[in-house]
């Protein structure tokens, strides 16, 4: 089955045959199907472009949470670092650019990271615990999914022996499978963000 977003590329392949049979059946509208085409096409290929996906996770290198996830960020990555951007975000002061590197280095993490000591990106997307993720639509300026990664821990300290839901990844596999998120937001469990941090 072809999903609505192949539409204008399958349009574009079929419009060499349109043509020929245009110019065997009626040659004299030849002249007017060319303009018409013309003017069509921009619209198809921009409606052929592929919103530009971020998934921004904020972290912690401390919480156990956090280094407990990794796993599962890991995963979700490898399968999506060619769709979407992926970027993890450290906001509170504790994490020195040197833990930083060395979370990323013990739980494989590889895409890139960044300090929000300023808070920032924290306050552009409400975000309050570590780990919290929110994947937006920057071609929209729209968050698809925001919240948990997993349904791993169900309160601070208190953790399943392994997740039931895959939140995240769920999203993603709707999102680019051109299916409806079905969830759209979960409470994330975890530490909180230093909102008073001082930079010292």
């Amino acid at each position: 089955m072809i999903s609505k977003k192949s539409y204008p590329f399958v349009f574009l392949k079929v419009l060499p045959y349109i043509y020929v049979m245009i110019c065997r059946i009626r040659p004299d509208k030849v002249p007017s199907i060319i303009l018409f085409f013309l003017l069509l096409l921009p619209a198809v290929s921009d409606a052929g472009k592929r919103d530009s996906i971020t998934v921004y996770l904020f972290l912690l290198d401390e919480c156990r949470i956090c280094q407990e996830s990794a796993p599962e960020i890991n995963e979700i990555y490898t399968k999506y670092k060619n769709k979407a951007g992926f970027v993890g975000i450290f906001p509170n002061f504790s994490s020195k650019p040197a833990a930083i590197e060395l979370f990323k280095k013990k739980y494989g993490i590889q895409f890139a990271t960044k300090t929000d000591y300023s808070k920032n990106q924290t306050n552009r997307f409400s975000a309050t615990v570590l780990p919290e993720v929110v994947v937006f639509n920057e071609s929209k300026s729209e968050i698809l999914y925001r919240g948990a990664i997993s349904d791993l821990y169900y309160s601070p300290g208190k953790r399943k022996q392994s997740p039931a839901r895959h939140f995240l990844l769920d999203a993603l596999d709707q999102w680019f499978l051109n299916q409806p998120i079905r969830i759209a937001e979960t409470r994330p469990v975890g530490c909180f963000i230093n909102i008073n941090d001082t930079i010292y």
